[in-house]
């Protein structure tokens, strides 16, 4: 069970920071154009937050897996 949420949340990491380039950020952009945020810098501080809370739920299950 926890193999596979490891396995998800490591592709969606993926998808999640490959695109993100400090030219070509397509991720944001779409964040941007939910209309969810205010201005770009809301949906910037968003994808950050987001992103490294992805990466410590990655490393926690994978911590977890190891034990």
């Amino acid at each position: 069970m926890l193999h596979s949420i490891q396995f998800i949340i490591g592709i969606l990491l993926i998808f999640l920071i490959i695109p993100q380039t400090p030219t070509e950020n397509i991720v944001l952009r779409k964040f941007n154009e939910t209309g969810l945020f205010n201005n770009y810098k809301q949906a910037k501080n968003s994808l950050y937050a987001l992103t490294w809370l992805i990466i410590v739920l990655f490393l926690l299950v994978t911590f977890v897996l190891s034990v």
